[in-house]
C-alpha cells in the first residue's frame, strides 16, 4: 500500500492545536460542574450564561475602553450563528446586502442560503474601499433597493488579512448613517493580534443601533467549543433573538470556558498569539525565499490567521490545485471567497493550524507547483 503524502495544511482557519488548554479546561470542568451543574437540568437562558457574557463584555471593554451592558450581549453557537441571525433578523429574502468583494466563504454561504443578493465592494490594502462604497450606496438608492446591511470584517480581514484604518471606519459609519443602512461587524479575529491594537471597533464608533457586533471564542480557543456572541442594543437585539430558536447555547460549554477564562483569558491570548506570530513570520520568510523574482505578491497581516496571495493572471490555477493535491498541500482558492464566485488569481494560506516545521517545506513545494503551472517563458 502506498504511503500517503505528507500533509501541508494551509487551508484550516483554526488556531494552533498545541495551545488548546485541554488539561486546564478539564480542571475547570471539575470545579464548575459540581458547583453549578444542576442548572444543566434546565434549558439555558435565551441570551446565554451570564458568566461568559460578562467575560465577552469585559473583553470588549479591555480592547475598546467601552463596556456594553450585559443585556446587550448574547451567546451563540459559534460566530456562524450570529451571521445566520443577521441574515434572518436584519434582512428578508431578496434583500441586497453589501459585502467586501472577497470575504469569508462561510458568510457567503449563509447569505446565499437565506436568499440575499450580494453587492460587492472592492478591497485594497486598507480593507473595504469606502470611496467605492459611496458609489454603490448611491446606485442602490437609484434602483430603489436600499441594502439591509453592510457586512465587514474590518480587523484582520478574512481572507486578505487587511485592517481598516480609523479614518476609513469613520467614513463607513457616516455613509451607512446617511443612507440609513445598518452595519454587521464581524470581529472574530480581533484578539489574534501581533501588534498593539489601535483601531477601535465600528461598534464603539457608531451610535447605538447602527452596528451589530459579532465576536467569537473559537479563534482564541478552538472551533470545537462552538461558542460565539453578538452585541446589539434594543430593539435590534430583540429582532435578532426572535430567530434564535435553538433552545439556547450550551450552558455546559459556556460554564467550563467561563471558569477557565475568568483567570486566564489574556495570558491564554498572549500565548496563542506568540505561537501564531512565529508561524506568520516563518510563512512570510518562506514566501520571500521561494517566490522571489516571480510575478506574485502577498499581504503582510498584523493579526488574524490568513495571508492572501495574488498569482499571475495567466497561471493555470486548476493545474496548481491538482499538483498541490498530489503533494498533500491544502489551501483555499480565491474563488471560494469571491462574492460573485468568480475564478480569480488568488489563494489563501492559513498559518494558525499548520505545524511551524511544515511551513517552509510546504511553501517550497507549492512554489514548484506554481512554476509548473505557468506558461513556459514565465516559468523560466
Amino acid at each position: 500500500m502506498a504511503t500517503p503524502p505528507r500533509e501541508f495544511n494551509f487551508g484550516a482557519g483554526m488556531p494552533d492545536p498545541a495551545t488548546f488548554p485541554a488539561q486546564a479546561l478539564g480542571n475547570a470542568a471539575s470545579r464548575v460542574v459540581p458547583r453549578i451543574g444542576k442548572m444543566l437540568a434546565r434549558y439555558p437562558d435565551q441570551r446565554g450564561l451570564p458568566e461568559l457574557r460578562t467575560i465577552a463584555a469585559d473583553r470588549f471593554a479591555h480592547n475598546h475602553e467601552v463596556r456594553p451592558p450585559l443585556e446587550h450581549v448574547v451567546l451563540t453557537n459559534g460566530s456562524m450563528q450570529g451571521l445566520m441571525l443577521a441574515a434572518q433578523g436584519l434582512a428578508q429574502r431578496g434583500d441586497a446586502v453589501i459585502v467586501e468583494e472577497f470575504t469569508y466563504s462561510g458568510t457567503l454561504r449563509v447569505f446565499r442560503q437565506y436568499g440575499l443578493e450580494l453587492v460587492p465592494v472592492p478591497l485594497d490594502d486598507q480593507g473595504m474601499r469606502v470611496d467605492v462604497l459611496e458609489e454603490v450606496l448611491r446606485r442602490q438608492d437609484e434602483l430603489g433597493k436600499k441594502p439591509a446591511f453592510i457586512y465587514t470584517i474590518a480587523s484582520y480581514q478574512n481572507p486578505s488579512g487587511t485592517t481598516m484604518p480609523l479614518a476609513r471606519r469613520e467614513r463607513l459609519i457616516a455613509l451607512a448613517r446617511k443612507h440609513g443602512v445598518k452595519i454587521v461587524e464581524d470581529d472574530c479575529y480581533a484578539d489574534v493580534s501581533f501588534v498593539k491594537q489601535s483601531e477601535p471597533a465600528l461598534f464603539k464608533l457608531a451610535e447605538p443601533g447602527e452596528v451589530m457586533y459579532i465576536g467569537s471564542f473559537s479563534k482564541i480557543l478552538g472551533p470545537g467549543v462552538r461558542l460565539g456572541y453578538f452585541i446589539a442594543p434594543e430593539p435590534m437585539s430583540t429582532s435578532l433573538l426572535q430567530w434564535k430558536t435553538d433552545g439556547g447555547t450550551s450552558n455546559l460549554s459556556a460554564m467550563i470556558v467561563a471558569e477557565y477564562f475568568k483567570e486566564n483569558l489574556w495570558a491564554h491570548i498572549e500565548e496563542g498569539n506568540t505561537v501564531i506570530k512565529q508561524k506568520r513570520d516563518t510563512l512570510l520568510a518562506a514566501l520571500e525565499r521561494e517566490f522571489s523574482g516571480m510575478d506574485i505578491t502577498w499581504t503582510h497581516p498584523e493579526g488574524g490567521l490568513f495571508l492572501w496571495v495574488r498569482l499571475p493572471e495567466d497561471v493555470d490555477r486548476a493545474r496548481i490545485q491538482a499538483l498541490a493535491k498530489e503533494r498533500g498541500i491544502i489551501y483555499a482558492t480565491g474563488q471560494a471567497f469571491h462574492s460573485l464566485s468568480q475564478d480569480v488569481p488568488y489563494l489563501r494560506l492559513a498559518f494558525g493550524f499548520i505545524g511551524n516545521e511544515d511551513i517552509s517545506e510546504g511553501v517550497r513545494q507549492l512554489a514548484d507547483c506554481v512554476r509548473a503551472a505557468m506558461p513556459a517563458a514565465a516559468a523560466r
